[in-house]
């Protein structure tokens, strides 16, 4: 019994390297979706400032931490926006100031209805 491995015949065997060649990274961040993150955040500080509450009250309101808000104001990170939407004070400021970004298309009307109890 011969100790060594055979080499693969020429006909239809591929010989592998060694090491896997690395996979190119991508650069996944498109200058788009930045420019959104950072009208989102803008939107995101209106909503604050709209509310009367400073950003350690905002942020102990949608139960997060005043630097991860910051960060979401600032466009650095991902805006939990559900998290502000659970907010029921701060749902109408939010959907206000996201209609907002929309532009022209979207009209804004704000309309009292007083209804009366018999």
């Amino acid at each position: 019994m011969d100790p060594t491995v055979p080499k693969p015949s020429a006909d239809g065997h591929r010989v592998l390297a060694e090491t896997r060649p690395r996979m190119a990274r991508a650069h996944l961040r498109n200058q788009e979706v930045e420019g959104w993150r950072t009208r989102i955040g803008e939107a995101i500080e209106r909503v604050r400032s709209r509310s009367g509450l400073s950003l350690k009250e905002f942020a102990a309101a949608v139960a997060r931490d005043e630097r991860q808000v910051a960060r979401w104001i600032n466009g650095a990170e991902h805006p939990q926006l559900a998290a502000i939407f659970a907010v029921e004070p701060l749902r109408l400021l939010l959907l206000i100031v996201l209609a907002e970004l929309v532009g022209d298309s979207v009209e804004i009307t704000t309309a009292i209805t007083i209804r009366r109890s018999a």
